[in-house]
């Protein structure tokens, strides 16, 4: 998965640029008042699952509350920190970065960064404009959509410290930092506690004013293990029901890249997917085992998918529009 914070470009699954796939829309979802606890190379070809957040190309081509609640306030359009040139669409200024190639037609693409115009270098500015309002409902939802992600990343940060939550396995688990507590609970490695309530706590064994960076390592590494051994157990799992053979498992730290396979079987998987609930995990591991029959997405490729998951298009769609939080 590519290291380029953006947006929209839905399913890049090969190395970037190697096959651009449809791509699916964001689905902007209801900002909520925040709790007092903050929630929650390559030299053989290659396939690769995108996070949610993918750049998004475009060629020259609630429900009602019985109580009141406040409006939530659209969130502020990126702004491209490299803009060179400036329009109003639909009203609103737009910034945006304008690159000039070889091509033959004017381009455009939304990441959290802003917006990027790519246009031949013989091609006008009145052109490039006109091209712009022609796209000028696409280019505002975008940036809209780029936008609300972002604001919902920020609203779901995660704070590395005693009682902080972030996802695991789809559900909120909270940190515990009991390395200095009394004998009885006091934590001597990392592991974590599934209650019968459904809760789940991670117990640390640091200091409960550890700091940021020395909580968050450790919640890293023992994710990191926790990945390779539930990873292996579902590509074991799948693979012989699917047919095929890999020869290896990585695991990556990529930004905005789910996975990738290459020819050779070697099979690499974000360790971050353990934020995700099981089921999503199947869905990118099957994914990516599929690759080894097919190194595209034909019908062929998703046909062998459906036989395992008959609900991946949800599953796809669950994955991509639930952003991830930072781990800064």
């Amino acid at each position: 998965m590519s290291s380029d914070d953006s947006l929209q470009q839905g399913w890049q699954w090969l190395v970037p640029p190697v096959v651009d796939d449809g791509r699916g829309q964001l689905i902007p979802r209801r900002r909520v008042s925040k709790p007092s606890v903050p929630t929650l190379s390559q030299t053989l070809p290659q396939a690769d699952l995108n996070f949610a957040e993918n750049p998004a190309q475009a060629q020259m081509g609630q429900a009602v509350d019985a109580i009141d609640l406040e409006e939530d306030e659209p969130a502020p359009l990126p702004v491209h920190p490299l803009a060179s040139h400036a329009v109003q669409l639909q009203g609103l200024p737009i910034a945006y970065l304008l690159r000039r190639s070889a091509r033959r037609s004017i381009g455009f693409s939304v990441s959290a960064k802003g917006l990027d115009v790519t246009a031949p270098r013989w091609v006008g500015m009145a052109e490039i404009e006109a091209a712009l309002q022609t796209k000028a409902d696409w280019i505002v939802r975008k940036l809209q959509e780029a936008g609300q992600r972002q604001q919902l990343k920020n609203e779901a940060r995660i704070f590395w410290q005693e009682g902080g939550l972030l996802g695991y396995w789809g559900v909120p688990m909270r940190l515990c930092l009991t390395g200095r507590a009394s004998n009885s609970v006091r934590t001597r490695q990392t592991y974590r506690e599934q209650r019968a309530d459904g809760g789940q706590y991670l117990h640390l064994p640091l200091d409960s004013d550890a700091p940021p960076a020395q909580v968050r390592a450790t919640v890293q590494a023992w994710i990191l293990r926790e990945a390779r051994s539930h990873f292996t157990a579902r590509m074991l799992h799948y693979a012989p029901r699917m047919g095929v053979r890999w020869s290896a498992l990585r695991l990556s730290s990529a930004n905005t890249r789910w996975g990738s396979a290459t020819s050779a079987g070697v099979i690499r998987l974000n360790w971050r997917l353990m934020q995700h609930a099981p089921r999503i995990i199947d869905y990118v591991v099957v994914h990516e085992l599929a690759h080894l029959h097919h190194m595209d997405h034909s019908p062929q490729f998703w046909a062998v998918v459906e036989q395992m998951l008959p609900d991946w298009k949800q599953l796809r769609r669950t994955l991509r529009d639930k952003p991830l939080p930072s781990w800064d």
